[in-house]
């Protein structure tokens, strides 16, 4: 499902969209797609973490809260599995993160999808 997720970021305005532990990562700004158990047993989380250049908080708040939710929010893929799921949006985003790595900036968006992964 990450390829999914990956491929429908990717039409939108930020197109520099990796999954997690990818190799190396693109310039800014740039999406990282992170999968993750959901503590509370609902199903898969899917994290997004946007990262943008130092000094641009107003572009990367207003993607990750608005743009990002537009493009996912209701998403439906068939996964590698052949299984139909569809993605809901969780009202978890994280505040502006300064000390990154690479020197970006980063925020997060979090989304559900529901289920028992087999």
């Amino acid at each position: 499902m990450i390829s999914k997720i990956v491929e429908q970021l990717k039409t939108g305005l930020v197109n520099n969209v990796v999954p997690f532990g990818s190799s190396s990562l693109p310039a800014p700004p740039y999406l990282v797609v992170k999968m993750e158990k959901d503590p509370i047993g609902r199903g898969t989380v899917y994290r997004i973490i946007g990262h943008y250049s130092p000094g641009q908080v107003l572009f990367l708040e207003d993607y990750m809260k608005k743009n990002v939710p537009d493009l996912l929010d209701g998403f439906t893929a068939t996964e590698r599995h052949g299984n139909y799921q569809k993605i809901d949006l969780l009202d978890e985003w994280s505040g502006i993160v300064t000390e990154n790595d690479d020197n970006t900036i980063s925020m997060e968006r979090q989304f559900l999808v529901a289920g028992i992964l087999y």
